[in-house]
């Protein structure tokens, strides 16, 4: 599992205007919480770093060695465990970081990814992903960047659920193990779209079959006279 360094500082001030005077000067308020924390740590980050901490394979599942000024620890090992973000500019305007206890199991959601070409595409089917990420109990120095799932098997009509997944050792599904992760549905029939002049045409001939039986039973009474 990738680390990353990552500094902050305590901050003292609250409240929306605190946070939006931070915020102009290129720092994102955040707040430290964990099991060994006695009530939460109000921080400032620096935004360039926070963006940089989140660039990697990993992005909020990253480990993060975490440097505060002027904190009793050395360094403490965090994870993010949420975001706010600015609605129209989609940037970070809080985060919340938890502290980790190394030698305890936490659960987080790990992204899946469909490897391979599944047989049923070949044949017209439509390869369908379900489930987006997986939930994983694992300890901290175990999280995986990402589940590798393998669809090259698979048919039309048939599907991959979580328990058809070989996990490595030390990682644990939390969840419905019946959950399906990936299938490969039935090509669906081709709708033909017609124009109105073929509509009308096709209605013209219609009418037409429609008139000539009336114009043969014409024919024989004029024969008949």
């Amino acid at each position: 599992m990738e680390q990353v360094e990552l500094t902050a500082k305590q901050r003292h001030g609250v409240g929306k205007e605190t946070a939006k005077k931070l915020r102009r000067e290129g720092v994102v308020p955040a707040i430290l919480y964990g099991p060994a924390i006695k009530d939460t740590m109000p921080l400032s980050l620096n935004n360039k770093d926070l963006k940089k901490a989140l660039s990697t394979g990993a992005r909020a599942n990253v480990l993060v060695n975490l440097k505060i000024q002027d904190d009793k620890k050395e360094k403490r090992v965090v994870m993010f465990r949420g975001f706010q973000r600015n609605v129209l500019t989609q940037e970070i305007i809080h985060a919340d970081l938890y502290e980790l206890l190394m030698d305890h199991n936490l659960v987080v959601d790990v992204p899946i990814h469909l490897t391979g070409k599944a047989e049923g595409v070949a044949l017209g089917g439509i390869l369908q992903q379900e489930s987006r990420t997986l939930k994983i109990e694992c300890m901290p120095n175990q999280i995986p960047d990402r589940i590798d799932v393998d669809v090259t098997n698979l048919t039309i009509g048939h599907s991959i659920h979580v328990k058809d997944i070989a996990l490595l050792q030390g990682l644990k599904v939390v969840g419905d193990p019946n959950q399906t992760i990936a299938l490969v549905a039935a090509p669906t029939e081709e709708v033909v779209v017609k124009s109105a002049e073929e509509i009308k045409a096709e209605l013209a001939k219609s009418f037409e079959e429609k008139e000539k039986p009336e114009e043969k039973k014409e024919e024989e009474k004029e024969k008949k006279k």
